[in-house]
């Protein structure tokens, strides 16, 4: 017993001498500054100089990465801790760990040695860009961006590989997307030159994406330029960019119609996310998965999805896929007829409509909406959606249509480096295959003139074509979705124009009991009123008036005439027409008469404001209503 206590005792002291040893080898290791061996730093050097070129994945080479970067700055290896540091940075950028990012960041962009070191003060600069837009400090951002591009012109080529990849990033996450095209473009053009495969592949996706929310009607372009990311990226050894081109093409291939394509293209996403974690890009294969699922029938399965990317954005703070599963698992709740449900989730996402990044989400969201609270007869909610969807629309078409000859000149620009980019592929390809000089330049000449040809014709068809649709958008905008009519909006710019051409006459008609139809016969009944009430309008009018749906049932009428008993007649004949119209809606019995009463406010002075012209009408309709309805008020 006494002997094994000693044995113990000497094992103690034993491993208390040996930690101590440690500790003092250790200490005077650090005191040496110099200690890292010529070995040590071109092993170091090997790995930092691979992971740049994406010869290693960051991800899963990050324990070798972070030693990297904590040995050199304990052995104080300025040059090689620097490099390190800046590649450490997006390490820390893709691992989502943006507080520890943002101390480090802090802490080596305040270093005063850092300016000698021209491409690791960049690819910190890079990162700080992209931390700012993904953290929405908008004003630093800009600010930051704006410093870049005036340091790009006196940068080496690549370098200004760097820049170009910071600020596509960050008009994409600004929604500034024909500045992503443009910056990813000149990007892929330096890329291509030095030869730069992954920053192909990065701006290859940028452009994709691009396209894809740009032009929703050119998936052909957007379908191309993912495929070459995905070609580029695998070429790499970097698993996260792949995985995000696999993760566009799918998503493009989803949207034209591809659903089994898109999933092996998803499928390989998720399986690169899943395996180092990533919340981000989980999230958005898995919605893209449960989208397919859904579409698909698998309603079950896309419920399961969709609620596990729910919490999973949720927690991440994800918000456009949080808001996006949400409204995913609305559209199931209404496949399996639990509208109250999908009511109550489609309201969630009403209530956080702004932290959706993009207002064409806002729009398509707002379009859903629509269609359900019609769905369950909500009509006043129904007419906010669709109206607010409009609004967005425009939005979203002014941010991204051409509307001048200004931005069909950055259209044509945009064509043109397109066509750059093309030509230095094939001179690419010349050159592997060792043609002549001369045949290069004859095949460059001939594409040349081609492609300046079909840009001319192509840009001269898409402003005609933007213009169309500017106008279209216009009338839209103007236009009532239910009788096509001009709205409250349109109405009222009518009334404004007509005000200041001559006097006239400003008349408010509601429809007389029109809760009463709607409650006794139903809201589709209704809206048939509201329809028959335009149509006979439009019959009753000459082309010189004009009337609109002031809101709900109150319309709001321009007669440019002074003549009392000209608007009497003319308010007879839209009773009479009003009478025949709803005599053909067979749901309403045939005793059914619908009436409206009128005021009719009549201007005596050039001074007499539209506002106060309405307001009068409004009293004289009052009026009308009090005196028993069906008649009409004129002051």
């Amino acid at each position: 017993m006494t002997n094994n206590i000693i044995i113990k005792i000497n094992i103690v002291w034993f491993r208390f001498f040996m930690l101590l040893l440690f500790l003092l080898t250790s200490s005077a290791t650090y005191a040496n500054s110099s200690s890292l061996t010529s070995s040590d730093i071109k092993s170091i050097q090997s790995l930092l100089s691979d992971i740049k070129a994406n010869k290693l994945d960051y991800l899963l080479h990050q324990k070798e990465l972070t030693y990297a970067y904590n040995v050199t700055k304990h052995k104080k290896h300025k040059q090689l801790h620097l490099e390190a540091a800046a590649l450490y940075s997006e390490l820390l950028f893709r691992q989502e760990k943006y507080t520890a990012l943002s101390t480090h960041l802090l802490e080596y962009l305040n270093n005063t040695d850092l300016i000698n070191y021209k491409s690791s003060h960049l690819l910190l600069l890079e990162v700080q860009l992209k931390l700012y837009a993904i953290n929405k400090e908008l004003s630093n951002a800009q600010s930051l961006a704006k410093q870049l591009q005036v340091q790009v012109k006196q940068l080496a080529p690549n370098d200004k590989i760097i820049v170009f990849r910071a600020m596509a990033y960050y008009y994409t996450e600004t929604d500034e997307l024909k500045k992503t095209l443009n910056a990813a473009l000149i990007g892929l053009e330096l890329a291509i030159k030095e030869e730069d495969i992954a920053s192909q592949g990065y701006f290859f996706r940028k452009i994709a994406d691009a396209y894809n929310y740009l032009y929703k009607d050119d998936k052909e372009k957007a379908i191309y330029y993912a495929q070459k990311a995905v070609d580029a990226y695998e070429q790499t050894s970097d698993g996260l960019f792949t995985a995000k081109a696999y993760w566009s093409l799918g998503n493009v291939l989803l949207e034209v119609g591809q659903p089994k394509n898109a999933l092996v293209y998803l499928n390989k996403a998720l399986a690169y996310f899943s395996k180092v974690n990533m919340k981000k890009g989980l999230a958005f294969a898995q919605y893209s998965i449960a989208n397919i699922q859904y579409l698909q029938g698998n309603y079950d399965t896309a419920l399961m999805l969709a609620n596990k990317n729910i919490a999973l954005a949720s927690s991440a703070g994800i918000n456009d896929m949080h808001l996006a599963s949400m409204i995913l698992l609305s559209d199931i709740y209404i496949k399996q007829n639990l509208l109250n449900k999908a009511n109550q989730v489609n309201d969630e996402v009403f209530l956080n409509l702004d932290k959706f990044s993009r207002s064409i989400y806002k729009a398509d969201f707002l379009s859903k909406r629509y269609k359900l609270k019609r769905q369950l007869n909500y009509t006043e909610d129904a007419f906010n959606a669709i109206e607010d969807e409009l609004a967005y629309t425009i939005e979203h078409y002014e941010a991204t249509s051409e509307t001048n000859i200004k931005t069909l000149q950055v259209k044509f620009e945009v064509k043109e480096k397109e066509d750059k980019i093309l030509q230095l592929e094939y001179e690419k390809n010349i050159n592997k295959l060792q043609a002549t000089e001369e045949h290069q330049q004859k095949i460059i000449w001939r594409l040349s003139a081609s492609i300046a040809f079909i840009v001319v014709l192509v840009s001269l068809f898409l402003f005609y074509r933007q213009m169309r649709q500017r106008k279209k958008y216009h009338a839209i905008a103007l236009t009532d979705y239910l009788t096509n009519s001009l709205n409250r909006r349109g109405i009222l710019q009518k009334a404004d124009e007509c005000l200041s051409q001559q006097s006239l006459a400003i008349a408010i008609v509601d429809l007389d009991y029109f809760k009463a139809i709607n409650d006794k016969f139903g809201h589709d009944i209704g809206d048939l009123v509201l329809v028959k009430f335009a149509q006979a309008a439009k019959d009753t009018l000459n082309t010189t008036n004009k009337f609109g749906r002031y809101g709900g049932e109150e319309w709001l009428f321009v007669l440019k005439t002074q003549n009392r008993d000209k608007i009497s007649s003319f308010f007879e004949n839209l009773e009479n027409k009003l009478a025949q119209y709803c005599s053909h809606i067979e749901a309403l019995p045939s005793k059914t008469h619908v009436t409206f009463s009128a005021g009719v406010a009549i201007s005596h002075a050039k001074s007499d404001s539209l506002s106060e012209l309405i307001k009068r009408a409004d009293q004289q309709l009052y009026k009308a209503k009090e005196n028993g309805r069906n008649q009409i008020a004129i002051a």
